[in-house]
């Protein structure tokens, strides 16, 4: 039965030509005054097109095991999120054997439905593995540089014109300068806080197939690399912004100066 349906929902798809319409990440993450993403693709079958750069490769952000694609991607407007789920009977055994082999710094040109999850808009299936996104690969151009943040507080104040704050970094490569592990346990699949001299923290979350928290944990001050993530669970979506690093390459020493941890 369930190949039944899935081929009938193929063939139901193939009749109806939807647009394909180009656009960038920051039209896409457009909320409104309470943090809930109101794009119009959101509430239609159209496909949206961005070209942006990846900030991860497709499954190196997962939990052990897990074979989604959990892809972010990163224009000169802003970021966003790519998703498929092993779960629901997609992820990368759906696509083909290129996207596995997409690295950070690629340039990509990806097509696709739009969805929304704890505070954001993604490019997604919206759970259903016929409505597969494509990515075509266009060259390597490297990664961006990583946005600076040393005002952990600021950086997470919730902005709906998306100007500042959480907003602004969302789906984006950042920088904290001058943080430390303040709290939480440095395990594989763990969450531990960052805190900065002022003492605002921010929560890191050291996801399983990146390795973290294999390693001895960063001790003293550190600049830390990561991707600026939103996982809100409820209206208003104001919060949960975090930080997913990619390696312990993203925590790097410091030859700061700084004194007088307020946490320390």
């Amino acid at each position: 039965m369930l190949r039944i349906f899935v081929l009938l929902m193929a063939a139901i798809t193939s009749i109806h030509c939807y647009a394909q319409i180009p656009t960038t990440c920051a039209a896409m993450n457009v909320v409104s005054p309470t943090g809930n993403p109101v794009f119009p693709g959101l509430n239609t079958l159209d496909r949206y097109q961005v070209e942006a750069i990846a900030l991860n490769s497709p499954t190196g952000l997962n939990s052990i095991g897990d074979n989604s694609i959990v892809l972010f991607v990163q224009d000169n407007t802003g970021g966003i999120q790519v998703y498929s789920g092993a779960w629901y009977g997609s992820g990368l055994p759906n696509y083909p054997a290129s996207v596995a082999q997409i690295v950070a710094g690629d340039l990509l040109r990806v097509t696709g439905l739009t969805g929304h999850f704890g505070g954001k808009t993604n490019i997604m299936e919206r759970h259903n593995p016929v409505f597969t996104f494509t990515i075509e690969n266009l060259g390597h151009p490297g990664e961006p540089v990583p946005y600076d943040i040393a005002d952990l507080q600021q950086a997470q104040a919730f902005d709906p014109s998306r100007a500042t704050g959480g907003e602004f970094y969302q789906g984006r490569l950042v920088r904290l300068r001058d943080v430390h592990l303040s709290s939480g346990t440095w395990e594989q699949g763990g969450r531990v806080a960052v805190a900065d001299v002022n003492g605002a923290t921010i929560s890191v979350v050291l996801r399983g197939q990146t390795g973290l928290g294999t390693q001895p944990a960063p001790a003293g001050v550190i600049d830390l690399v990561g991707i600026f993530n939103q996982e809100d669970t409820s209206v208003p979506y104001t919060g949960g912004y975090e930080i997913w690093p990619r390696s312990i390459n993203d925590f790097i020493e410091t030859s700061s100066t700084v004194e007088n941890w307020s946490l320390y």
